[in-house]
């Protein structure tokens, strides 16, 4: 009937879920409207319009020729989707309709906008764009702007200026003309006009301005032309061909006066050129037009040859006179630095783009397109010298809104394509907005590549994003000044190729009808996991500086999300009165998309996490680029909740909002706490017994305004006692078990149900209450009537807690009299030995003699030295169960600890007693001092002051283990051999004894020596003490026999020691042995053995001792290590007897023969010496007698068979 942790894990994770389920989603994903069109990029933008019309756009949808982009009016209602047949303008050639649509704030106009509609001029095809302002019912209202706009009329005059000096080959000259005439032909137009002039050190102009302009055949003009030969005077041609020759006239003028010592040859020619320069090429007389573009293009073969000019005396006469000049080189001359030189002096700067070389005449064929391009600047470049584009591809509509004062139209491609936006008010000429002409740092920005309105404190303002403003991108806010639109604030992007300020979106969080908030996102920001970005920017003040505060990121995984690709406002999805917003990123999950939900969390402030992701493949496996555009904030499916229209590719889904309930959970106990009859069953045979009952009541509301009547929902909520504990000490009578899970279907209105509750057990712990948690979540099917399944509104409870108080055991309902007291004692110790005694067990009492004591503690405070251990029970009968529960405590004190013990948490019952044991562990580096003190305070929650029964000290003597060993050397003499006849008397001895403190602490000790000295008054040994130098004293005493009859004892046994002998002690005191200290002491001195005789024995062993002692009441000897304390060397005197060798020899020579003579005498007599073998020869070959037959059969053969 108990709660397990498994399952009380499994209810949480069931919980979780379901809030998950109910709270994080405000969009219904089951059932989308979806629209699906053929169209190529069908659902590339998206726009909700009117109240039940979605408006998507194709802009790559071929319809006719010279004709693309389609616009689709699509029904929720039907699913089904329409083309918008326009009257679309002859001149928007191909110009992508739908590629930006936007609806005014009322639904009562469209803009829809195709930025590549083309004009073709000239040579040049131009990018203007071009928009259409549709009425509530999609009909055509407007063009905007109303006409496409005229080409350009660029009026230039191109001046040639061809070497013919006398260096060129006839056949180079002849393919020098065939280029003249196939540049004339590729970069005539009506607005343009050619004149020639060749030279060498003549100068002759073959055609002006107006011949050209009046011949009938200009390609014949060039024909004409024949070779001049001569020299090379390229600084004298280009001062002809600028028109400032007066001021060529006024330097030769000076270089002729008398007095001048500049001395020249002035031919007649240099006179004509003189008098009549001011006729030729730029010049208003031959045809040269003040408002046309001057340009001078040079041909030659080398560097000038003999001219009496320099260029720095005639080219800042073309700079002043603006004349564009393209220098072209011709052969292997311009290899040499120099003339390379003079070739880019010929040439504007910069001279990459005005300076062209090849390496002959046929070669020049190869630039002709090259020097077109540069001429008509396709790509608007800019110089000192020329002009950039202006409009021609500025693109208008790559971004759009409608504002009150008209349509405004971003145009990324104006000026270089630093862009900016076109506001096109009513029966007005447009105006430009941007910052490129003031600031030159905005080549290539993009503005106007996103475009978003602002009304913030009265003003209204324009914000236009610049995505690649120095690669990193900015968004800038305008506010119009005196009919002036000006930058107020700008922010900037962080990360290069972000796109910082791709899209926009101005959102009014409380919808007061004023700005709170920019979002402008960054789809490329790139970072390991994710990609994109949004940051949330409040609206700037009068003076401060704008900067943007929380930033929103999508889901981790996706590195090339493009999070931040569309930003829409989608209104109050959650019920919390704060606008809630919508994030696309198209680049998730392999490009099948997702889109995000953020709710407001305050009216500067977006959540940083989203409440909802809805994936493409969620929806559809089919479904690519899924959030690439977003509409929302309208109620098209006329339920009364704001819908969500989201592009992907060749789709359009409609997501709907759900409706949104609020609950209000209430759970009543009833009785109102567990009386102490029912839980208090100790000492008696537990039974289930009813702790009460408990009403829980739903109250069931609309969250949000919508038009569904009266919401039905499936309610799911589950019911926990006592969670998070292992053993509930409640259950429910329904389900014997702490868990319950109901499932209803409820209305709108309040719902209650009553439970029974039980206690299963007796309850150890009745100062903490009874928890009954309540989780709530909306789950099961969806509603018939309107297919949506509703959700919790922000506000809603989804959780509830409810406490069921214990009754307390006191004559004060409040506040409970506990007396409590406690003792201890050492457990029988009476000295604690450090180092041999590793634990110390404290047996303590600890008494209630008043009302229950709740959160009894009983601490304990004991030096650095000791550690807690454990705590075990006394092995007593208890009357209640004995839960104890110890741990360390912190006491700020290095030399002080503290443990403290909870008994019977969280009550001590009235009259309770409770013994057990608590250990210690005892360092054996520890230094207690002399004595250990133990303190214990008893305390509680109930506040009741200290008393002399709740604190209690003793303390217990200490000594400290140590190890020191004394021991004999084996260097010491062991033995000596005398003879007393011989006259030796002494000889000198040692004895050797080492100390050693194997102690983990230094202590102070006394080595002790007993040496005999005297026996019977005779001299033993003259002995003296070597100890070591270390601060070593020693001191000396006699000492006199134990026993006066040292005969008797020395009999019984052949020792000579200090109980039979005068003996002399020796007391070496050492203040501080250090660990593992060793000390060497010696003993030496004569060994006298005049005294052997009066022991009547021939071996003796004299005996020294040693000894070491210390201060008993500090220091204990390790256990069965006590005979190291004490030392025996011995030395073993042995008398030897010396006899005459001289009386001794002759004694045994005269032995030894007497006993030869009668071993000699004994085998003469035995026949020994008889020689029988001659005389057994000698006898006759006969058989023998048996005698000697008999004899040789006891012979032994000389060899026997083997």
């Amino acid at each position: 009937m108990h709660c397990s942790a498994m399952a009380r894990g499994v209810v949480i994770l069931l919980c979780g879920w379901a809030l998950a389920s109910c709270h994080g989603s405000n969009l219904d994903v089951e059932k989308p409207v979806v629209f699906r069109e053929d169209a190529a990029s069908f659902g590339q933008t998206v726009v909700q319009f009117g109240r039940s019309r979605l408006v998507v756009g194709a802009p790559l949808e071929v319809v006719a020729v010279n004709q693309t982009g389609q616009l689709y009016d699509c029904e929720p209602a039907t699913g089904m989707c329409q083309p918008i047949l326009l009257h679309i303008p002859l001149e928007a050639v191909n110009m992508s309709l739908g590629l930006s649509l936007v609806a005014d704030t009322n639904n009562s106009q469209l803009l829809a906008c195709g930025p590549t509609a083309q004009r073709a001029c000239a040579k040049n095809m131009y990018a203007k764009g071009s928009c259409l302002l549709l009425g509530s019912s999609l009909q055509f209202i407007q063009a905007v702007p109303a006409t496409m706009p005229e080409c350009p009329r660029q009026e230039m005059d191109i001046a040639f200026l061809i070497d013919g000096s006398g260096s060129i080959d006839q056949s180079d000259f002849t393919q020098m003309k065939y280029f003249v005439k196939a540049l004339m032909g590729q970069l005539a137009s009506t607005s343009t006009l050619f004149s020639l002039m060749q030279y060498s050190n003549i100068f002759k102009t073959h055609f002006t301005f107006t011949e050209f302009k009046s011949s009938l055949s200009p390609q014949s003009l060039v024909d004409a032309i024949v070779q001049l030969q001569g020299l090379t005077y390229t600084a004298s041609g280009i001062q002809k061909v600028v028109d400032s020759n007066m001021l060529l006239f006024l330097r030769i003028w000076s270089a002729l006066k008398p007095g001048c010592h500049y001395k020249t040859h002035m031919p007649w020619w240099v006179w004509q050129r003189v008098w009549f320069s001011w006729k030729e090429l730029f010049h208003s007389k031959n045809g040269a037009r003040k408002s046309a573009k001057k340009i001078l293009i040079v041909i030659t073969d080398g560097q000038k040859f003999r001219d009496p000019l320099e260029y720095r005396q005639v080219i800042p006469e073309a700079e002043k006179a603006g004349i564009i000049r393209y220098a072209i080189g011709v052969g292997d001359a311009f290899r040499e630095p120099t003339a390379l030189q003079e070739l880019n002096t010929i040439g504007s700067a910069p001279s990459q783009d005005h300076v062209f070389k090849v390496g002959n005449f046929v070669a020049l064929r190869s630039i002709q397109g090259q020097i077109q391009e540069k001429i008509f600047a396709i790509e608007g470049t800019e110089s000192r010298s020329s002009s950039s584009f202006q409009h021609e591809m500025s693109q208008e509509g790559f971004s759009s809104a409608l504002s009150m004062d008209g349509p405004v139209l971003g145009a990324v491609g104006s000026f270089s394509w630093s862009g900016g936006a076109f506001l096109y008010p009513s029966n007005m000429r447009p105006t430009f907005i941007s910052v490129s002409q003031e600031n030159e740092d905005m080549r290539d920005a993009y503005m106007g590549y996103s475009t978003a309105l602002a009304f913030w404190k009265g003003v209204h303002s324009l914000i236009l994003g610049a995505p690649r403003h120095q690669h990193t991108g900015k968004v800038v806010i305008f506010t119009q000044e005196s009919r002036h639109w000006r930058p107020k604030s700008e922010v900037r992007g962080t990360q290069i190729g972000s796109y910082f300020g791709a899209s926009l979106c101005s959102v009014d969080m409380d919808r007061d009808g004023s700005t709170d908030l920019i979002l402008i996102g960054a789809p490329h920001y790139y970072e390991h996991t994710r990609g994109g970005q949004v940051s949330v920017c409040p609206m700037p003040g009068v003076r401060s500086r704008w900067h943007c505060g929380t930033t929103l990121h999508g889901e981790q995984g996706h590195p090339w999300g493009r999070f931040g690709a569309a930003l829409t406002v989608l209104g109050d999805v959650n019920g919390d009165s704060l606008a809630d917003v919508a994030i696309g990123a198209p680049g998730e999950e392999e490009n099948r998309g997702a889109v995000y939900i953020f709710h407001g969390a305050s009216r500067q402030d977006i959540a940083p996490s989203p409440s909802q992701r809805v994936t493409g493949s969620q929806l559809s496996l089919r479904l690519r680029y899924f959030g690439q555009s977003l509409s929302g904030g309208q109620d098209l499916t006329q339920d009364g909740l704001v819908d969500l229209a989201v592009g992907a590719q060749g789709h359009v889904l409609l997501l709907r909002s759900l409706p949104l309930l609020k609950v209000g959970i209430s759970i009543r106990f009833a009785p109102s706490e567990v009386a102490k009859t029912v839980y208090q069953c100790w000492g008696r045979t537990p039974t289930v017994l009813e702790a009460g009952e408990a009403t829980v009541c739903l109250t069931v509301r609309k969250g949000s305004p919508d038009l569904l009547g009266d919401v039905q929902s499936s309610v799911r909520y589950d019911l926990a006692l006592d969670p998070g504990r292992l053993i509930s000490r409640a259950i429910f009578d329904e389900t014997k078990n702490c868990t319950l899970t109901r499932r209803k279907t409820l209305g709108l209105g309040d719902h209650c149900e009553t439970l029974k509750l039980l206690l299963p057990d007796c309850v150890e712990d009745a100062v903490t209450p009874i928890i009954l948690r309540l989780n709530l979540s909306l789950a099961g099917d969806s509603a018939p009537s309107t297919n949506l399944r509703p959700a919790l509104a922000v506000g809603s409870q989804d959780h509830v807690t409810a406490s069921l108080p214990f009754e307390k055991n006191c004559r004060q309902k409040l506040l409970c009299e506990g007396d409590l007291g406690v003792s201890f004692n050492f457990s029988g110790l009476q000295v604690l030995v450090v180092g041999s005694s590793p634990e110390l067990t404290v047996t303590v009492t600890v008494w209630n003699e008043g009302e229950d004591s709740y959160g009894t503690l009983i601490k304990f405070y004991y030096p650095a030295g000791l550690s807690y251990r454990r705590v075990t029970r006394a092995q007593q009968p208890h009357p209640y169960p004995l839960r104890l529960a110890c741990e360390v405590e912190p006491t700020g004190q290095e030399s002080l600890r503290s443990s403290s013990c909870s008994i019977n948490h969280p009550i001590f019952r009235e009259g309770a007693k409770a013994t057990f044991m608590i250990t210690f562990d005892v360092s054996y580096k520890a230094f207690l001092g002399d004595r250990l003190l133990l303190r214990a305070s008893a305390s509680s929650e109930n506040n009741k002051p200290e008393t002399s029964k709740t604190a209690f000290q003793l303390e217990l003597p200490v000594k400290y283990t140590v190890y020191t060993v004394i021991s004999r050397q084996e260097d010491s003499t062991k033995h000596f051999n005398f003879s007393s006849s011989h006259g030796e008397r002494r000889k000198e001895a040692e004895h050797r004894y080492r100390v050693n403190n194997l102690s983990p602490l230094k202590l102070a000790i006394s080595v002790n020596f007993w040496v005999p000295i005297l026996l019977n008054g005779v001299a033993v040994w003259d002995v003296t003490l070597r100890s070591p130098a270390q601060g070593v004293s020693c001191v000396s005493q006699r000492e006199p026999p134990q026993h006066s009859d040292f005969l008797t004892q020395i009999q019984r046994r052949s020792v000579l020691d200090c109980a039979i002998a005068d003996c002399l002690h020796l007391r070496c005191d050492i203040p501080s042995l250090g660990i593992l200290d060793e000390l060497d002491f010696i003993l030496k001195g004569n060994l006298s053995f005049g005294w052997i005789s009066q022991t009547l024995q021939k071996k003796v062993l004299l005996l020294s001792e040693a000894e070491i002692t210390f201060n008993t009441s500090v220091y204990s000897q390790m256990p069965g290590q006590e005979a190291f304390l004490r030392a025996q060397v011995s030395t073993m005197l042995e008398e030897y007897v010396v006899y005459e060798p001289v009386f001794l020899m002759v004694f045994s020579s005269v032995g030894g023969l007497l006993l030869l003579a009668l071993i000699t005498v004994a085998l003469y007599k035995l026949g020994f010496f008889k020689r029988q073998y001659k005389e057994m020869l000698d006898l006759p070959s006969a058989d023998p007698d048996p005698a000697s037959q008999a004899d040789s059969n006891h012979e032994t053969p000389p060899h026997l068979p083997s």
